[in-house]
């Protein structure tokens, strides 16, 4: 209700309320509990209407003014599992975010923001699909091979990184494993196995493992020599005692000449189901500090207070603190469950 008013005397815009909810998600100053209940509060009285208005996402997304901080508030809450459920409810969410990605520099910090919000976002199924509906899986082989008149620059150690993160993601299912199969992904890469950031080797090897699962794509691969290629990389990794590259290389040998050639079905599925999906990685973000700079937390203290002043009778405080808690008892009844069931 207080939309409306945003902008006249007393009450904070929207970019500095944004501002100061991404500033109490991911500043460096909170304790990490601070940050990640309060994460949880977001979803628990769905703040960003998902739930009951699920235009408001998409709206803030769709405005230039505001579109850098409401991807800054994604990508943080898509570090946490209870985020990613949240915003997942709504995957007009991810069409939004898509459209950013595909329409900006790879230079731009709109960019970084949606790319890290749709490596977060692929650990789930459903985005997983919208996305490779929407062209993500084309794109991001072009911005791994430098290549498509739709690639604006040249691709940052972030973009090969988080875009090379998004692939193997996407690469998990059936839809993704085509797609890549019918494009240049093999060429892409080879080009990339050997890079030295080892994350993005590894990225590319968990491409390649559920990719050799395609007959086509495997044959392929035979025919550019892929095995020759693997197994002077592990003899490379042996020499400089690297354990987890040789055993990423035996691994990708091994599916490449299974000794039992019907294994692997064309195109299966691969990797978790959504209820196994419980990586929690909030204290690894930093993104948000390129949207944040020095700016202290009382900024957002004081950006926020009147909304508290607004809900500060004991009924409300009260009513408020018993959804909370209803909210994370049910988070813990669905972990609870999940344990049991294993």
């Amino acid at each position: 209700e207080m939309a409306g008013s945003f902008g006249t005397s007393g009450v904070p815009t929207v970019a500095v309320v944004l501002r100061s909810l991404l500033q109490r998600l991911a500043s460096a100053e909170a304790p990490l509990p601070q940050r990640r209940g309060f994460l949880v509060a977001l979803a628990c009285f769905d703040v960003f209407g998902v739930r009951t208005r699920p235009q408001t996402l998409p709206n803030l997304l769709a405005d230039p003014a505001l579109s850098e901080l409401a991807l800054g508030i994604l990508a943080v809450l898509a570090c946490e599992a209870v985020g990613r459920t949240y915003i997942v409810a709504n995957l007009a969410c991810v069409e939004s975010v898509v459209e950013v990605l595909k329409a900006q520099p790879l230079d731009s910090s709109l960019h970084i923001q949606a790319l890290a919000a749709m490596q977060r976002l692929s650990l789930r199924r459903a985005p997983q699909d919208r996305m490779i509906a929407l062209g993500l899986v084309e794109w991001v082989i072009g911005v791994l091979g430098w290549q498509g008149e739709a690639i604006q620059g040249m691709p940052s150690e972030f973009s090969l990184e988080f875009g090379s993160a998004l692939l193997m993601n996407l690469a998990l299912r059936t839809a993704g494993k085509k797609r890549c199969a019918e494009l240049d992904t093999l060429t892409v890469s080879l080009n990339l196995m050997e890079h030295w950031n080892p994350q993005i080797r590894t990225h590319i090897n968990g491409t390649l493992y559920s990719l050799l699962s395609v007959p086509s794509f495997c044959a392929q691969a035979h025919r550019a020599g892929l095995e020759q290629i693997l197994r002077s990389i592990h003899s490379q990794a042996t020499s400089l005692g690297d354990d987890i590259s040789q055993r990423q290389i035996e691994y990708l040998l091994e599916k490449l000449s299974p000794q039992d050639s019907g294994a692997d079905a064309d195109g299966a599925e691969s990797g978790e189901d959504d209820d196994d999906d419980d990586e929690n990685f909030l204290e690894e973000e930093e993104l948000a500090g390129l949207l944040l700079g020095d700016r202290g937390g009382k900024a957002a203290e004081e950006a926020l207070a009147g909304f508290r002043q607004c809900n500060s009778s004991p009924r409300v405080a009260e009513a408020q603190s018993s959804a909370y808690h209803a909210f994370l008892s049910k988070l813990k009844t669905g972990k609870s469950m999940e344990a049991g069931a294993l």
